[in-house]
């Protein structure tokens, strides 16, 4: 029996088939499903790029280097005052007071729970609204 009789009597008279045949038959559709997929996967890959390139342009957005972080070591105690007068500055700003009716008394940093990629993202959405 070649492929054809065998997909024939699969979807007809199945009692009719062996084992092999059976398990040949089902193999045989398996990977004919599967080469389905692929193909229909690769056709909406296919629009999906011509999509973006119709949408965005035809010449691609030149992206620009990501700014280098520099770390520099700042005198804590020098910088305290500066800090101490931005926070309660921002407090009466929130608040709608003035900032002398603002004391701060205690300033700490907090440490950093969340995840890389969410603090990436956060700095990326800052960066675009600057």
């Amino acid at each position: 029996m070649n492929i054809n009789e065998i997909l024939d009597l699969m979807t007809h008279d199945i009692g009719a088939l062996n084992f092999g045949q059976k398990m040949f038959g089902g193999l045989v559709i398996t990977v004919l499903s599967m080469a389905i997929v692929f193909a229909i996967l690769i056709l909406l890959m296919g629009v999906i790029k011509l999509l973006e390139k119709t949408m965005n342009g035809a010449a691609p957005k030149e992206v620009a280097p990501e700014a280098q972080v520099v770390e520099t070591e700042v005198e804590y105690e020098e910088d305290m005052g500066e800090l101490v007068a931005v926070i309660s500055a921002a407090v009466a700003s929130s608040m709608g007071v003035s900032e002398s009716s603002i004391r701060v008394v205690n300033i700490a940093r907090l440490g950093e729970s969340s995840p890389s990629w969410a603090r990436s993202g956060r700095l990326e959405q800052i960066q675009s609204r600057l």
